[in-house]
């Protein structure tokens, strides 16, 4: 079983391939995380990304106009962010650190806080998840917007998949694809993810990697309490239903 960093430094250089086209997606993740941030009075200021990972989120919302710092446990994925964002001439300041300890790695607040893709539910207790949302709760100006996005684990603990099925995009010679299979506990409280990415080569063949790592399946109920724990104030949902992105996102005042 992988840590979050072994996991995400072996997968930095493959992660593009989860995407159909890795850039075009991001471009979409910065939008839709900028226009729910606008439509709570944020258009503009100070935003830190505190698990930036290759830069999906962080490097668009810099291009949008914020003045973005990104931090992230995985130096390989924060180097291969570094990477991104210099090809693109997008001013980012990197930072390598765990998201538990962030408030120690950057100056001064932020308007803004971002945590998405399932990032937070690498914390397995409530004292590592209270530990990062207080020291991300430090990191923010009174009144700035905590927005972070995950699972919808209270449906998946009911159903309990086995996993996500493969996804192949791109043209013979040249497709990439990736799946998961998944392991529960006994009680649906933990599951253990196995991500497997593929690559073709001009030839027809094929190359896979995989790796695991293990996730908390994060209630609703259970990560209100811990942002109200934690200082954070007016939590709202929105669904994708409602919000137009790829996961449920959860909002939080300081």
């Amino acid at each position: 079983m992988d840590t979050p960093a072994e996991f995400y430094d072996a997968l930095a250089s493959e992660y593009h391939l989860l995407f159909g086209h890795w850039w075009s997606a991001a471009q979409w993740h910065g939008r839709v995380i900028a226009d729910i941030v606008a439509q709570r009075g944020i258009t503009e200021g100070r935003l830190l990304d505190c698990t930036c990972g290759i830069g999906t989120q962080c490097l668009p919302l810099a291009m949008l106009g914020y003045r973005v710092t990104a931090a992230d446990v995985s130096p390989a994925a924060v180097e291969r962010a570094r990477v991104e964002a210099a090809a693109r001439g997008i001013d980012v300041d990197f930072r390598v650190c765990d998201v538990r300890e962030i408030r120690d790695h950057v100056e001064g607040t932020f308007d803004v806080v971002v945590s998405c893709d399932n990032a937070l539910p690498h914390l397995l207790t409530d004292e590592h998840l209270q530990r990062a949302l207080r020291s991300v709760h430090a990191c923010l100006r009174p009144a700035g917007v905590l927005l972070v996005s995950l699972r919808d684990y209270d449906a998946l603990r009911r159903t309990r998949p086995d996993g996500v099925p493969i996804s192949v995009h791109g043209e013979f010679g040249s497709r990439h694809g990736s799946g998961q299979a998944w392991q529960w506990s006994a009680d649906a409280e933990y599951v253990d993810i196995e991500l497997f990415t593929f690559t073709e080569d001009a030839a027809g063949s094929w190359r896979a990697r995989s790796g695991t790592t293990r996730y908390r399946a994060l209630s609703r109920e259970k990560l209100n309490s811990l942002l109200m724990s934690a200082g954070f104030t007016a939590v709202e949902w929105l669904m994708p239903d409602v919000n137009g992105y790829h996961q449920p996102i959860v909002l939080a005042r300081a």
